[in-house]
């Protein structure tokens, strides 16, 4: 027997650091969607538990048990056995979530091959890793594991920009120098497209100062985008290093990817548009 999943890159549109719980861990708020990026992840029957790797970014991950979908198939039932391939397309250390999808995917995909349901404190795997089992728009707060499904406009195109240094997690969120910050305004979700993005103008990365120090070329990402005809809103994912820019219409967003290719030779530039996967997602 064989399943497939898809594992979607996520997008912070914001990110609000607004505290740090006794435990050490960070209180955020966010605005989560998805983009038309994916991995795939295929599990199938096995005498071992076992991981095989492919795809464009396949070099770039662990080999063996220190991948997270190891580890999430573990987490699941640590006596069962399966083959996990990867299809790796998404750059790591790139605040697209990448990781933690694929994570996700996992557990959507052995909890189907092996007829166990998923547990409830899977934020153990990571922050990320609920919005991800989650797949859909929505506001998360916590360390994660409070997500508000919401209604944002759909399809719109989107341009990411990512060099090749990337940034751990862990390391932006250890040097934060501001770790009580202002919280997001409230949102309850919106089809306008106006409403939509005068909300994004009221948002921030907490972790963007952070990320720029250690990887200054993030702002001059930034500003390339900025000045781009046709775009709508500018920010980086996560904890970086990618950034992204939003823009009114897909010609506009063309233009632009063809401008950063040749400003920024050396680096991962691709199209995309905001998704909402709920309305895509298929497994067989």
């Amino acid at each position: 027997m064989k399943i497939e999943a898809a594992a979607y890159g996520k997008i912070n549109l914001g990110l609000h650091i607004t505290g740090v719980k006794p435990n050490g861990f960070h209180n955020i708020e966010s605005l989560v969607t998805f983009i038309n990026l994916k991995d795939i992840i295929e599990v199938r029957t096995s005498s071992d538990l076992k991981l095989s790797i492919d795809g464009p970014f396949a070099h770039t991950i662990p080999q063996d048990s220190n991948n997270i979908v190891i580890q999430a198939a573990k987490f699941l039932a640590v006596e069962k056995k399966a083959h996990i391939k990867i299809t790796k397309n998404l750059p790591v250390e790139a605040g697209l979530g990448g990781g933690s999808a694929d994570a996700a995917a996992t557990l959507s995909s052995l909890s189907k091959l092996w007829k166990i349901p998923i547990p409830k404190n899977v934020e153990i795997l990571g922050a990320d890793v609920p919005i991800c089992l989650k797949c859909e728009p929505a506001i998360i707060k916590g360390i994660g594991e409070k997500i508000t499904p919401i209604i944002i406009p759909k399809n719109l195109p989107m341009i990411l920009i990512k060099p090749k240094i990337g940034l751990s997690t862990k390391k932006i969120f250890k040097n934060l120098t501001n770790k009580k910050n202002q919280k997001m305004p409230d949102f309850l979700g919106t089809e306008s497209l106006e409403s939509f993005y005068n909300y994004l103008n009221f948002l921030r990365n907490d972790l963007a100062s952070t990320a720029i120090f250690y990887a200054p070329v993030i702002k001059e990402i930034i500003n390339f985008l900025k000045v781009q005809g046709g775009i709508k809103y500018v920010q980086m994912s996560g904890s970086g290093t990618t950034c992204f820019g939003l823009f009114d219409t897909s010609e506009n967003a063309k233009i632009s990817l063809k401008k950063a290719k040749t400003h920024f030779p050396d680096m991962w530039c691709e199209i995309t548009e905001l998704i909402n996967p709920r309305d895509n997602i298929t497994s067989k």
